[in-house]
């Protein structure tokens, strides 16, 4: 017995010096790692919040050119350029939703436009910024990153901004910000584990640590390349491929990047609606189709067509029926433009067609061809089918003045409604 006794007294002192010191050293491991894994994790946050606000003030210039200001002598409408972001809260709502961050614009120092509210639900606008915030990033004019920034009672991680008007001074600031609480729990639930590891599952821990953050840090260098790449209006950029393929959160972070990117396309390069071109996007491309016509001495010509009596649709069948209607023509035309040149709408229910490297007489051919499928086009709705029909001015692409150009093709379109309408003006 008195030999079990010391054979288990020593058994459980080898285990004490081995394990003890081990615990130890994994506990003071821990300890370092964790205050390691936050400042890795904070820096994350960080050029995460600056690059989706560089993105941010990228889609405004973007979609949105012209200064920030305040219009209007009682009550006051803030506007971008000729838009106004007084309610244009489905911006930063989609933002949100896409990214879970919190999104602000201040006017000077009041929230004009914000994704954060108050216990009862309502967005908190109409309020001032920190003295702090208005001295250091208004008036000093800095970007400011802030660890513990207190909004409404809740710490956050905060990136702010100031918002440039075109004569470069600071017209009001941008708020990015994530929930400190949020933060905090996702280090404490990595950290608090391990604690309870000994030194061997440590040094794993540690090293599978060091490996990750080692390849953490590259997803995130190049989501942050790529993310640059897009606030620097190259909307074709490319994400590296080994992003999404990691399983993990920066994959999500990758695709909702993707995502991001695509839909900052559709909302500068396409209608809503028809997902045709806008006309701003439309613009873009005719005036390369002019510089190339000139440059290699190609012919092209430029159609407007309207919907004959679409206003007799819209009264008639509802605004619903008139929208489908929209859509079936704007299908016609994508598939009868493809490899010819390219459709986009122009307004209302007007559509630009612009038939590259073609002469009038070939474009006539095919806005022939074009105007039969239109005839052949049903649009059923609510038991009911709707037939439609189309009037085309065409003209040729003789000079490089696009607006001149575009009048002319307005002409012969008002020629042909003056002429009866369903026809080609050219």
């Amino acid at each position: 017995m008195k030999s079990l006794n010391t054979k288990s007294k020593i058994s459980y002192s080898l285990l004490a010096i081995n394990t003890i010191p081990l615990i130890l050293l994994g506990i003071l491991i821990m300890f370092l790692s964790s205050g390691w894994f936050s400042n890795a994790m904070y820096g994350e946050i960080e050029v995460e919040l600056k690059s989706v606000a560089s993105t941010i003030i990228t889609m405004l210039d973007t979609a949105y050119p012209g200064d920030y200001e305040l219009r209007g002598e009682t009550v006051y409408d803030f506007y971008k350029g000729e838009h106004s972001l007084s309610n244009d809260t489905p911006l930063i709502d989609h933002i949100k939703e896409e990214t879970g961050l919190e999104i602000t614009i201040f006017y000077e120092d009041v929230r004009i436009l914000t994704t954060l509210r108050d216990l009862n639900g309502q967005r908190i606008t109409n309020t001032a910024a920190s003295e702090t915030i208005r001295d250091e990033v208004l008036l000093a004019e800095e970007s400011h990153f802030y660890d513990n920034a207190m909004i409404n009672g809740t710490g956050y991680f905060s990136y702010y901004t100031p918002l440039y008007n075109s004569d470069n001074t600071a017209a009001g600031i941008l708020f990015v910000g994530k929930p400190r609480e949020n933060v905090d729990a996702a280090v404490e639930s990595a950290v608090y584990p391990l604690l309870a590891a000994d030194i061997l599952c440590a040094v794993i821990i540690a090293a599978i640590n060091f490996i990750y953050n080692k390849k953490l840090a590259q997803g995130l260098l190049k989501i942050h390349s790529f993310m640059s790449e897009v606030s620097a209006g190259n909307l074709s950029a490319r994400l590296d491929p080994s992003v999404l393929r990691r399983g993990d959160e920066l994959q999500e972070i990758g695709y909702s990047a993707i995502h991001m990117q695509r839909t900052l396309t559709t909302m500068i390069d396409q209608d809503s609606l028809t997902e045709l071109l806008n006309r701003r996007s439309a613009d873009r491309r005719l005036r390369q189709i002019i510089a190339n016509s000139v440059k290699e001495h190609t012919p092209f010509c430029v159609a407007i067509g309207d919907i004959d009596f679409f206003k007799r649709v819209n009264d008639t069948y509802g605004h619903e029926c008139g929208d489908l209607v929209l859509k079936n023509i704007a299908a016609c035309l994508k598939r009868h433009m493809a490899g010819k040149g390219f459709a986009a709408r122009w307004g209302g229910e007007e559509f630009l067609l612009v038939y590259d490297h073609m002469d009038v007489r070939e474009a006539y051919r095919y806005l022939q061809r074009l105007n039969f499928e239109i005839h052949d086009l049903d649009s059923c709705f609510d038991g009911r089918t709707v037939r439609i029909t189309m009037t085309f001015g065409l003209v040729p692409g003789d000079t490089d003045d696009i607006s001149q150009l575009l009048r002319n093709a307005d002409q012969k379109l008002y020629d042909g409604k003056a002429a009866g309408r369903d026809c080609i003006m050219c």
